[in-house]
């Protein structure tokens, strides 16, 4: 089976701009997530797409990962995501080869486990890839949209429940490349199977300062 992970990376980011590139440790953000995509053996291939023209400039010299410039209707702040991933499988297929599964990993999640994705792999090629997987977290917080699981798959509801709803994490997600191209997303009711992240640190998606502090605190611990 063909592995591609891809790391998308806009350049514009309103809360808190140039969040991808921005130094954790000394190290650019999205090289966090990098460096993890090559760790995954199952992987074949990695793609980081971006139009960040700095990022672009680092890793042009890296061999291990495929550069995509995305182009700059695909990179607006109205942009729904699933368009540029769903480009970028395009290309991969019409420029290298067929593609299996897509293996998604956001670089705003910086800490991640090489077992839950491995669990989630698993979980994929159980389902004989005609279902997606995606990480959650179990939530007390306000959202627009809430999940429960009901027979192990992951429902929307707008129904608010005390204890029993979660949230999508941003940490992971497989789908096959007829997948996304059906549905335009990683989710679709009864087809999509969730992996519960307890570890608050790896459930982290940084949107904000605060959240890049958070992330900055659990590192510097490890």
């Amino acid at each position: 089976m063909k592995v591609v992970a891809i790391i998308p990376a806009r350049a514009g980011s309103v809360r808190l701009p140039k969040k991808n590139r921005r130094k954790l440790l000394g190290k650019p953000l999205i090289n966090w997530t990098i460096s993890f995509a090559k760790k995954l053996k199952f992987v074949k291939d990695t793609i980081v797409s971006t139009n960040d023209e700095i990022i672009l400039k680092n890793i042009s010299d890296n061999k291990s990962i495929k550069v995509f410039t995305r182009p700059e209707y695909l990179a607006k702040k109205s942009t729904n995501l699933i368009n540029a991933v769903i480009y970028d499988v395009i290309k991969y297929e019409k420029n290298f080869s067929r593609i299996d599964a897509v293996l998604l990993l956001q670089p705003t999640s910086p800490i991640r486990s090489i077992k839950k994705i491995l669990h989630g792999f698993k979980k994929f090629k159980y389902f004989k890839r005609k279902k997606s997987i995606i990480s959650v977290s179990q939530t007390n917080q306000s959202y627009k949209r809430y999940f429960e699981i009901k027979g192990g798959n992951l429902f929307l509801t707008k129904v608010r429940k005390k204890n029993n709803y979660y949230q999508v994490n941003g940490n992971f997600y497989f789908a096959t490349p007829s997948f996304l191209k059906k549905y335009k997303s990683f989710y679709y009711k009864k087809k999509t199977f969730p992996v519960i992240i307890k570890n608050k640190p790896m459930s982290i998606d940084i949107d904000t300062l605060k959240d890049f502090k958070k992330a900055e605190k659990f590192l510097n611990l490890k």
